[in-house]
């Protein structure tokens, strides 16, 4: 599934960690637009962050939207991977910014796990 996040066109690619939670990479789609080089299938970013503490339903996702990821969930809603945001919730010492969402039933199938 293609995303936009910031001046990057990308790819998303599913994985899970070890705990069996969806894991979203974004990698590049092809040449970036602006002054940045990238070659195609390059990481981008990471967009979902694990974090046991935190409940979540087998079709949730993480997103991290803080630092250099601000402005991820808006990008993987705009995208069709997330349904809109469930919850907006703070993590860690910093209380960086991160977001529940819900993958939609086309990015299920894309990461292999439609029902």
């Amino acid at each position: 599934m293609e995303v936009t996040f910031l001046q990057w066109k990308c790819q998303a690619v599913f994985g899970k960690y070890r705990n069996g939670r969806i894991a979203i990479q974004l990698v590049a789609a092809g040449d970036a637009s602006g002054d940045v080089e990238v070659m195609c299938g390059e990481p981008i970013a990471t967009a979902t962050v694990n974090v046991d503490r935190i409940a979540l339903e087998a079709d949730e996702v993480l997103i991290k939207d803080y630092a250099e990821n601000e402005g991820m969930s808006d990008a993987l809603v705009a995208a069709g991977l997330v349904q809109p945001l469930l919850k907006v919730i703070h993590i860690g010492g910093f209380q960086a910014q991160c977001a529940i969402g819900r993958l939609t039933p086309t990015a299920l199938q894309a990461a292999g796990l439609a029902h």
